[in-house]
């Protein structure tokens, strides 16, 4: 935890301490990685990670909506504003239930107030408060009913809707390939195709091997961390710890032929490039600058088109910039939906990156149980793994009871 750099008895300008006072010590508490960069107003402070980038998204947004509201300073939170602060979320969930663009979700609702609860813990370990206000059953009653977490309506990807994309992938590959070896068409379809794969047996994450536009450690998978010989990927895990995932050997043969294709000349390529025009010239153009190439030039690659740029990535030893987990969102709901992949059972309607995570693992549960699945997920926490799976158990449960129960029932009839 940052030690403030401001000491928690000194009092603002109207005798407390501003609510934004704390604000940037917590928020570099929470940071993966902090970093200070030149701007055109001075020197900016970026932090990385997806739970500081939430933070610094809501919890400024909710010092606003007090401030609006005549609270100024940390001195004067009770309870009765997080309770008001309850409501304006219940409202904007009844907003977005009446189909109102500035409606929010209850799960959204309960993420934002648990953001700011996180931010007045803080104050509270730093004696900013003498309790969190956040965390009275007071305030927590004026918000919406929790959304409940049924493990048995998230997606998994099933053996049919995984085949049924496999055998899409596999004729769009090959019909592009045959085609035109060294077109977009050909590259993208291709790199689709390992990516699903990918996903779909190794029980990865998504932001393990695509880019997280989020957290700049989260640059995607490259290719000295596939080994197609062991079958395992080394991936930067959820821990932020490097890690090990077993890949199998059905995505063996998609990920040989797409390095094939893509020819990549240094191990440090992504296995994901992303094929985005703008965001390929934009890369190559800062690359090419920070080499002294002259101008004429850059304009000359940054006017290729998408086959002609990637050449040129590979001659003037260049690295592409990796695929997004957005971008990897975006093929999937594109694939699933040209592939007809069945997705009426499933909360959404086309198959998501973290299905895939759910439905490799629900294999491995049913193959060989709840241990093999934490082992593949890399669960550090067993509870987790169960939670996933919490319908899988029961439903094991309710079998071996059948047995249990159909047991007595033969007892019975034998002693009577």
């Amino acid at each position: 935890m940052a030690n403030p750099q401001t000491d928690p008895s000194t009092p603002g300008e109207n005798g407390g301490t501003p609510l934004r006072e704390p604000l940037s010590d917590f928020l570099d508490s929470r940071a993966k990685t902090i970093d200070e960069v030149e701007a055109a107003d001075g020197t900016e402070t970026r932090r990385s990670g997806n739970y500081v980038s939430a933070l610094e998204r809501v919890v400024p947004d909710w010092i606003e909506w007090a401030d609006r509201r005549g609270i100024s300073t940390l001195e004067e939170l009770d309870s009765r504003h997080l309770a008001r602060y309850a409501e304006h979320l219940n409202r904007r969930v009844n907003a977005h239930r009446a189909d109102d663009n500035e409606g929010i979700t209850a799960a959204t609702a309960w993420n934002y107030y648990s953001l700011v609860s996180a931010y007045l813990y803080y104050c509270q370990q730093w004696e900013y408060l003498s309790e969190n206000p956040a965390d009275t059953e007071r305030a927590k009653a004026e918000m919406p009913d929790r959304p409940k977490t049924d493990s048995g309506r998230q997606q998994f990807w099933s053996t049919e809707q995984r085949e049924t994309l496999i055998r899409h992938i596999e004729d769009r590959a090959y019909a592009a390939v045959d085609t035109d070896p060294g077109s977009r068409e050909a590259l993208t379809a291709a790199r689709d195709r390992a990516l699903v794969y990918v996903i779909g047996f190794s029980g990865v994450r998504g932001a393990e091997v695509l880019a997280s536009s989020r957290d700049d450690r989260r640059t995607g998978l490259t290719w000295d961390g596939v080994d197609t010989e062991q079958e395992v990927l080394t991936v930067l895990g959820k821990s932020q710890q490097v890690e090990k995932a077993p890949l199998t050997d059905r995505p063996v043969t998609a990920l040989d032929r797409w390095r094939s294709l893509l020819d990549p000349p240094s191990e440090e390529w992504p296995v994901f490039p992303s094929f985005h025009l703008a965001s390929l010239r934009s890369a190559a153009a800062d690359q090419l600058r920070d080499r002294d190439v002259d101008d004429e030039t850059i304009e000359t690659v940054t006017g290729y088109k998408t086959a002609g740029l990637i050449d040129a990535y590979r001659d003037r030893d260049l690295t592409p910039p990796a695929l997004t987990t957005e971008g990897g969102r975006y093929a999937l709901k594109k694939l699933s939906e040209v592939a007809g992949v069945d997705c009426s059972d499933d909360p959404k309607d086309y198959l998501t990156l973290h299905g895939a995570r759910r439905g490799a693992g629900e294999a491995y549960y049913d193959a060989a149980g709840a241990e093999a699945a934490q082992r593949a997920l890399r669960h550090a926490d067993p509870e987790t793994t169960s939670k996933m799976y919490a319908h899988k158990e029961a439903s094991d449960l309710s079998d071996v009871g059948s047995e249990v129960f159909d047991t007595d029932i033969d007892t019975d009839e034998n002693d009577s």
